[in-house]
């Protein structure tokens, strides 16, 4: 079991995922598996504002799109804490694709997780929720004070 870490936050790898340069300044990790085929994103934001406002605001953005097909949008308790899962599916034109997004909002910093594939499947519901229960979070990576945020310079 391969684990990742910034210094911020602490998550299990699943295996046979390979890791890709993240292009924003967000993005933590992003893995992918070509032979599933699979993306696992996983990024950390400065917020101000919790779940409720965000959940809104997804639902908001995305009904918005007519590509997007919301599948399902609630409030789920992962290890204790309450996450936002919202999963959705689009079409890119030939093929049907699936996101499944888990949000997590801790000390003004919203955790991401984001997992694509092009089909449902119910079987992979422990596969990421496995990675999701693995998450640890040692200090926040963002401080956000006066409209502003900053990365955290705290021991970690």
């Amino acid at each position: 079991m391969t684990m990742f870490t910034n210094g911020f936050s602490t998550l299990q790898m699943p295996e046979d995922f390979e890791a890709i340069n993240a292009k924003d300044e967000f993005t933590e990790l992003y893995l992918v598996n070509t032979k599933i085929p699979m993306s696992i994103k996983f990024s950390t934001t400065p917020t101000l504002v919790g779940l409720p406002d965000i959940k809104a605001d997804i639902e908001r953005n995305v009904t918005a799109n007519e590509r997007i097909n919301v599948i399902g949008s609630d409030f789920m308790l992962i290890n204790d804490k309450i996450y936002y899962v919202i999963i959705t599916s689009f079409s890119d034109g030939e093929n049907q694709v699936r996101r499944n997004e888990f949000l997590y909002v801790e000390d003004n910093n919203l955790y991401i997780f984001e997992f694509t594939y092009p089909y449902a499947d119910r079987d992979l519901d422990d596969f990421y929720l496995n990675i999701i229960r693995s998450l640890k979070i040692s200090v926040p990576k963002y401080i956000v004070e006066n409209g502003e945020y900053r990365i955290n310079n705290e021991e970690k």
